[in-house]
């Protein structure tokens, strides 16, 4: 006698076969991503990487060091991502408004031509300073895969909340007068 097959055999195997993958997926990500994402699971904050790299528009080079002692945000982006232009007005906005408490944001245009990354600023009207990454350096230094990301240093330089995607003003808001609220172990500088 020949068993019938239910027509919903393979559907059904496929589902289950893409639940454990995805499962799969997950506790390989929780257990072997970056050392950030990883801490900050833990309640325990980071030293952000120190790297010099270029302005934008000018000769001379800085780094978060330079920011000891302030909040920063540390934002990734890139002239052609649409999610970048989207977050750009909130964090002009959070700029404007926190940036007489010790809150700087930097942007940190990764690959771009300097034409393309002008044309963003002018377009966005960011008045913050932009920085220069390669996205090599990104990737090693903060973990980037995609853009944008962004990341807030506390005033003793440690990572204190990140955001592997765009922000807006409520992650903002969530986010930023919290680390402002925080005391600083380190004298504050200006660049």
């Amino acid at each position: 006698m020949e068993r019938k097959r239910s027509p919903f055999a393979i559907p059904i195997f496929i589902a289950v076969a893409a639940l454990l993958a995805l499962l799969t997926y997950g506790v390989v990500v929780k257990q072997g991503g970056n050392k950030y994402d990883n801490a900050l699971v833990e309640g325990k904050r980071l030293p952000a990487t120190v790297r010099e790299v270029r302005v934008l528009n000018d000769d001379r080079t800085a780094s978060i060091e330079d920011y000891r002692g302030k909040v920063v945000l540390l934002n990734f982006w890139a002239s052609w991502c649409e999610p970048c232009k989207d977050e750009s007005p909130a964090i002009e906005r959070a700029y404007k408004k926190y940036k007489d408490q010790g809150f700087v944001v930097l942007g940190a245009d990764v690959d771009d031509l300097s034409a393309d990354a002008n044309k963003f600023i002018v377009e966005n009207k960011l008045t913050y300073p932009i920085l220069r990454y390669s996205s090599a350096d990104a990737t090693k230094d903060f973990g980037t895969k995609r853009m944008p990301e962004s990341f807030v240093i506390d005033r003793d330089g440690n990572v204190a909340a990140l955001q592997r995607y765009q922000i807006d003003d409520a992650w903002l808001e969530q986010n930023v007068p919290q680390v402002l609220a925080e005391p600083g172990t380190k004298s504050e500088r200006s660049p």
